[in-house]
């Protein structure tokens, strides 16, 4: 699975920017040692792809204790918000005189409280849109078995695992906090131990789909370097990274027959 190269700096030791996985989508920490022309070149120069979240997710910015301007605000927003249309959910400061500008400037500086109540219980529901269309599903102790493709827009939330007996299409989401199997074209996106589980797995019949997630690693995956890519595969974290196999074991025996 191919991980930005940008995001692959962020991991060393002298790193200027570092980022986390959180319940709402990504943290970013902007350190104060960066200039304000270097952290806005750093952050225009991040892979496009890691700004790509789900509509209910979205970014929180922790300037720690710089002292931003009002001109910085305004380059981050038409740099980072409006021109790639990130959705900034929280900005963070522990300088007093910044976390005042940002809230002069009518912007969020309280970082979006974890729920746990909530969670779970959205955990439990499938939304009303994948019901109201006639799709099948049966719940069995910790699975959700659908024997439909999921569609564009629609979205499987859960606290187990799922079994999808169709296609996951582009727009469709699956969160899971267990494993998550695709029968068919995995090309929608599926988060699997999305509730902190990192012992979970995902299987597709076919994978084509540009981003995956198991708990808190995002990834994304592209057809020309990505292997596995429309084939059957299964993805796992192996020493705390995705790695993506091929299932040559179902394959073989599927060209046997």
């Amino acid at each position: 699975m191919k991980i930005p190269a940008i995001l692959s700096r962020f991991k060393k030791p002298d790193a200027k920017i570092t980022f986390e996985r959180t319940y709402y989508g990504i943290k970013f920490f902007l350190p104060e040692s960066l200039s304000d022309d270097d952290l806005l070149r750093t952050l225009a120069g991040i892979h496009a792809g890691v700004y790509k979240l789900p509509e209910n997710e979205g970014l929180a910015l922790d300037f720690q204790n710089r002292a931003c301007s009002g001109k910085l605000i305004l380059k981050l927003l038409a740099g980072l918000v409006w021109r790639n249309g990130v959705k900034i959910v929280a900005w963070l400061s522990s300088n007093p005189d910044t976390k005042k500008l940002f809230a002069l400037s009518g912007l969020n500086i309280v970082e979006p409280a974890q729920e746990i109540n909530n969670l779970k219980h959205a955990a439990e529901k499938t939304l009303d849109s994948v019901d109201n269309n006639n799709e099948v599903i049966n719940e069995y102790p910790g699975w959700k078995i659908i024997y439909n493709s999921v569609r564009g827009g629609q979205r499987i939330e859960t606290e187990g695992d799922v079994l999808l007996w169709g296609h996951l299409n582009a727009g469709a989401e699956v969160i899971a906090g267990g494993s998550v199997i695709v029968a068919g074209k995995l090309h929608g996106l599926v988060h699997a131990g999305a509730f902190g589980r990192n012992d979970v797995f995902i299987w597709a019949g076919i994978f084509e789909t540009p981003q995956v997630r198991i708990a808190n690693k995002l990834c994304y995956a592209d057809k020309q370097s990505t292997t596995g890519w429309l084939k059957t595969v299964l993805i796992t974290l192996e020493n705390g990274s995705p790695l993506i196999r091929e299932d040559k074991f179902i394959n073989s025996r599927m060209e046997e027959k």
